[in-house]
């Protein structure tokens, strides 16, 4: 899967002129956390919700007699605030890579340019819905846990039992085995059904089933 199957293409900017006060407005109307900076179509910058809280933190200005002055962010400019030159993928980037920087560098999303063009953003929200819907987490579903070594055959033949059963296996996770050794539990996510026959035949071939939900 790549970025530009996935990304958001309805895009709401500002421009580096434009006030911290707007920016903010902006974020809270459209329920966002991050604005793309262009210049025209090109992208200068990124502002985010963290950007706009950091600018007022243990920031005061003084008059000129001398009294405390709250920042006004109606004066204050976007491109004061922005992170410039941010980081980018483009839309034939995969999935993969996008989630590896957006958690390498800490940040909540990732402006998409063709040809230093934007043509949409994808966030950490994107990634996870993503996630959670290759999980089929969202989908009614059952489970089997299965303990068994990293032989790519037993993996085959689990999952020949369960398709043999005409069951669908919607996704598999792992995880290590609390005993310690070389096995780890497989986590069967399928459609919705009853496990009892599964799991039974899942035993007699010899295998640990930890567990199962129906």
């Amino acid at each position: 899967m790549i970025v530009g199957e996935v990304m958001s293409k309805k895009l709401f900017t500002v421009k580096k002129s434009d006030s911290l006060k707007k920016a903010q407005e902006l974020m809270v109307e459209k329920s966002i956390r991050h604005l793309p900076v262009l210049d025209g179509k090109d992208l200068l910058g990124i502002i985010t919700e963290s950007d706009i809280r950091g600018a007022f933190m243990g920031k005061v200005t003084k008059t000129q007699a001398g009294k405390v002055a709250l920042l006004n962010p109606s004066r204050m400019k976007v491109s004061d605030y922005m992170t410039k030159e941010p980081m980018v993928v483009v839309p034939e980037t995969h999935i993969e890579d996008a989630a590896l920087i957006i958690y390498k560098y800490k940040i909540g999303a990732l402006p998409v340019i063709k040809r230093n063009k934007l043509v949409g953003i994808i966030s950490i929200m994107d990634i996870l819905g993503i996630f959670v819907d290759l999980m089929g987490i969202l989908h009614s579903s059952s489970r089997v846990d299965v303990a068994m070594d990293k032989n790519p055959k037993n993996f085959e033949k689990v999952s020949n039992i369960i398709h043999g059963e005409n069951l669908n296996i919607i996704s598999v996770g792992m995880a290590p085995y609390k005993d310690g050794g070389k096995k780890q539990v497989y986590f069967f996510r399928l459609d919705l059904c009853d496990t009892k026959g599964v799991v039974e035949k899942i035993k007699k071939a010899g295998f640990k089933v930890v567990s199962a939900f129906n």
